[in-house]
């Protein structure tokens, strides 16, 4: 009996070390499991916020595995992945020709080119860059990117595969464009930085030159009548001096949105006569005919009176430079019961059809000789511009020229104060709107450049 005692008890011994290794085994595969399956999750979730897909492609660019869909949150679809590059990406090409590949463009495409190589030679590829117009989901929107491709080469089982890793470097790319455009504008700013420092240096000095040259000759002027002539040649270049000044201050202040527009009611027709009598003075001694085409009635308007009247003074003065001979005409009429148009129309030399499009850029002069800065009619445009027009232009050669401007016979709050430049814009924000018993609007206005 006691050896059989013995026997049970060594039985059930190995029987309960059996059991507990067992059970410390299974333990262990079920500890196991979880790690890989928590591994594969991490996996998982790497793959689905690495902001860059992966493709395992084989030799004719089927993708055998990818983070396309987990990276896009889609499902996966059923027996996996068996499209090509061009097909799983939606490239506009593929979609085209029906399948990636059959495009007659797919032959031109650097990046297939580049795996064809990279298989043949057995070897990797870094960073290719290349842009793409991926086609979306529902064939609706063509998406421009720019992309970095590297491509692993690999032996799998004996066989031929690459890991393609795409990057979407479209941010990239745009941030250095705009950066070479930052750079080109900079250089570009500093080449008319250097031309208006040249051009400043030659229109200063001659008129400086002239006032002290002529002055110390008055000095020493033997008569009362050469004191006077030189008198005269200084009074002459102190106006050339005070109105290139004057010109380059008020183009910087409206560029710059700190000039003040101050808007008044008038009578056209009296701007008019104001000026026909001071240009008729001018004209005395000339062949030139002016003519002011005022009308009879009253035509009242709401607006900048005296930047008009600068405006029309130079195309004046532009006019008597280059007519010798025939008429000057100038006026307005009615354009509709909103708008009236202004006109300077001379018989002079004309302006050529390819210089046309040069001569409202600042400092541009048809005639090197002809005395004058080049401002003026950059500068007239700006102001017509601010006031809610466009200065333009009808000229012939030999038959004259037309500058023309059409303005709103009532300044409209939204056309205050919109300068066009390249890179700013400045606008006016009302602060109160009034009207008098005519209907023109009085306004108190706020500036912010913008």
């Amino acid at each position: 009996m006691s050896s059989l005692a013995i026997i049970i008890i060594i039985v059930l011994s190995a029987t309960l070390i059996y059991v507990w290794a067992k059970c410390q085994s299974l333990q262990k595969e079920v500890h196991s499991k979880e790690n890989k399956e928590n591994e594969l999750k991490k996996l998982a979730l790497v793959l689905q916020n690495i902001n860059a897909y992966f493709l395992l492609i084989d030799k004719d660019l089927v993708v055998c595995d990818t983070n396309y869909y987990s990276l896009n949150r889609l499902p996966v679809q059923v027996g996996g992945v068996t499209k090509r590059v061009g097909d799983l990406l939606h490239c506009r090409n593929a979609i085209t020709a029906g399948e990636c590949g059959q495009h007659e463009q797919c032959k031109l495409c650097c990046i297939r080119a580049s795996i064809g190589k990279a298989f043949y030679k057995k070897a990797s590829f870094k960073n290719l860059e290349a842009s793409m117009k991926l086609l979306s989901k529902d064939e609706t929107t063509v998406t421009p990117c720019d992309v970095s491709v590297s491509g692993t080469y690999l032996k799998i089982h004996g066989e031929d595969y690459m890991v393609l890793t795409v990057y979407n470097v479209t941010e990239l790319k745009n941030a250095q464009r705009l950066l070479t455009i930052e750079r080109e504008h900079s250089i570009s700013a500093d080449k008319l930085k250097s031309a208006f420092i040249a051009n400043m240096s030659h229109e200063v000095r001659t008129p400086l030159n002239a006032i002290v040259g002529f002055s110390g000759l008055m000095v020493s002027a033997s008569s009362e009548e050469e004191r006077k002539m030189y008198a005269d040649i200084i009074v002459e270049n102190n106006e050339r001096l005070l109105r290139l000044v004057n010109d380059i201050f008020d183009l910087s202040q409206i560029e710059s949105g700190t000039v003040d527009f101050v808007y008044t009611e008038f009578d056209v027709n009296d701007l008019l006569r104001e000026l026909d009598g001071i240009f008729k003075m001018k004209l005395n001694d000339s062949s030139v005919e002016l003519i002011c085409e005022a009308h009879v009635e009253p035509i009242m308007m709401y607006s900048e009176r005296e930047r008009i009247i600068q405006v029309l003074s130079n195309l004046l003065h532009n006019a008597m430079k280059f007519t010798t001979s025939g008429e000057i005409r100038f006026g307005c009429r009615l354009e509709s019961t909103d708008e009236i148009y202004f006109f300077v129309s001379d018989t002079g030399i004309g302006i050529p059809e390819e210089e046309q499009k040069k001569i409202f850029s600042r400092f541009i002069k048809l005639d090197r000789e002809m005395q004058g800065t080049g401002l003026g009619l950059t500068l007239s445009q700006t102001i017509i511009q601010n006031l809610g027009g466009n200065l333009e232009l009808d000229s012939e050669i030999n038959r004259g020229s037309t500058f023309s401007f059409v303005l709103p016979r009532v300044i409209k709050p939204e056309l205050i104060y919109k300068v066009n430049r390249p890179y700013y814009s400045c606008k006016v924000y009302l602060k109160s709107v009034k009207s008098d018993f005519w209907g023109a609007v009085h306004l108190t206005v706020v500036r912010v450049i913008l």
